[in-house]
């Protein structure tokens, strides 16, 4: 891990009906907007798990916890691959401003971390809230009784709209309130365990959702976690839905999405 990346994410600029996206592994993003904003969604890059639950981490993270840089953080689930606590810890502390957003569920682990509630904006499904250069609406996700109050978040910046749909099964139906208008890129979890999608059930979403353009994550982090055939995926998406541009990050590599 080298500051490499946090040096590429600040000085890359956003034009002004664009977004930039990162993947950071896992289900871990970053985003630029045209106003300089960072946004982190679902930063895994510590070796936490490992520590509290003995996943042990198989894939380098891209970006060491303390080059983190946020203005806002942004959670669809409370587990500790979601919300890091090394990662959070590090953000909160080297980012003072930075702002922290996420369900019900994000609240006890935040609290442990002696973030402060004034800077946590708690996201239930239905919601639609302006952060700064961006807005974020929510639906329910299905991670069962692992996460009750997991959720699938919409991020739409400078009119470029992005879906994470977190840890989830294949529910096309709770995705629709999201899908008023048409997708940019969506990114589905593909590691089919812990009643999460795997790859057919994920190019399934696609198919749904008909996105310009998708990109499997949550893979290939922890043996526990589920195969993920992050190949598999594209080659069903090709099958199902040829129209939509499938493609695969490795960790660290960004797009640039136009507004169309």
């Amino acid at each position: 891990m080298t500051p490499d990346l946090a040096r590429r994410i600040s000085d890359m600029h956003a034009s002004k009906r664009s977004a930039v996206v990162w993947w950071l592994g896992q289900a871990g993003f970053a985003l630029k907007t045209p106003a300089g904003e960072v946004v982190l969604v679902d930063p895994y890059l510590s070796d936490s798990c490992e520590r509290e639950h003995g996943l042990k981490r198989l894939s380098a993270s891209p970006l060491d916890p303390e080059d983190a840089r946020a203005d806002w953080v942004l959670f669809t689930h409370e587990h500790t691959d979601h919300v890091d606590p090394d990662t959070v810890a590090a953000i909160a502390r080297n980012c003072p401003a930075c702002r922290f957003a996420g369900p019900a569920g994000c609240r006890d682990p935040l609290a442990k971390l002696a973030i402060s509630f004034s800077r946590f904006t708690l996201l239930t499904p239905g919601d639609n809230h302006e952060l700064g250069g961006f807005s974020v609406r929510t639906a329910p996700a299905d991670h069962g009784q692992l996460s009750p109050s997991a959720t699938m978040l919409l991020v739409e910046i400078a009119g470029v709209r992005i879906v994470f749909t977190g840890d989830t099964s294949f529910r096309p139906d709770l995705i629709a309130p999201l899908l008023d208008r048409p997708i940019d890129l969506l990114l589905p979890c593909i590691n089919g365990g812990f009643g999460n999608m795997g790859h057919i059930d994920a190019a399934r979403l696609v198919q749904t959702v008909k996105p310009r353009r998708t990109a499997p994550c949550h893979f290939w982090t922890f043996a526990e976690q589920g195969a993920g055939d992050p190949w598999g995926f594209i080659q069903a998406c090709k099958f199902l839905c040829p129209d939509v541009a499938a493609v695969l990050f490795k960790p660290g590599e960004s797009l640039v999405l136009e507004a169309p």
